[in-house]
């Protein structure tokens, strides 16, 4: 039996139309692979021995996670919820830390984690090469290559450490605000236990 279409809707319409409500019923800052897809690539951040054992979460833009899968190691691996992706494991304070950074929140709640980004990430810096937490006008997009984190508040005029990339492989990213912290430009899949 043929259904009659009325004439005033546009077959493209109905060809386009079911992929266009799958795209929105996609939560914000959430990937649209499986499942399993998800957890691989979460766990991608970090060691096995750390991501294997590691809750899984799925992240919004403003900080809110749902669980994916318990974890019993005290980590939990996610997917920075912006338009790369980052594959991110770290600790229940980095965690706090990360959670309060996605909901723009003033200052993180706690310091002292720790967090592994083993695929590396991206920074952006603005027109005067200073490192801000989002994109704006005029910022550009600076590769980070595999790093881990020491999620506490440096500064640099204490430490002598610099608040850029450069070729000792650590800096303190954020220098001068309540998220700053050190970065260690070494592979996390690398470290041996």
């Amino acid at each position: 039996m043929k259904i009659p279409l009325p004439a005033a809707v546009p077959m493209t319409v109905l060809i386009l139309l079911p992929a266009a409500l799958s795209a929105q019923a996609q939560p914000p800052g959430q990937t649209k692979e499986t499942e399993a897809e998800f957890i691989k690539a979460a766990e991608a951040g970090a060691p096995d021995r750390i991501s294997a054992q590691a809750a899984v979460v799925r992240m919004e833009p403003k900080g809110k996670t749902t669980m994916v899968r318990q974890g019993s190691n005290g980590f939990t691996c996610f997917l920075m919820p912006d338009e790369i992706h980052t594959p991110v494991c770290t600790d229940q304070k980095g965690m706090s830390w990360f959670t309060a950074a996605a909901g723009d929140q003033p200052k993180p709640p706690t310091t002292g984690g720790v967090a592994y980004m083993a695929k590396g990430s991206q920074h952006y810096e603005d027109p005067d090469g200073r490192i801000v937490m989002h994109p704006g006008s005029g910022t550009k997009t600076v590769k980070e290559p595999p790093h881990w984190m020491l999620l506490t508040p440096l500064d640099t005029a204490a430490t002598g450490i610099p608040a850029h990339p450069n070729a000792g492989g650590s800096y303190i990213m954020f220098a001068g605000t309540p998220y700053a912290h050190l970065m260690i430009h070494q592979d996390p899949k690398m470290l041996k236990p």
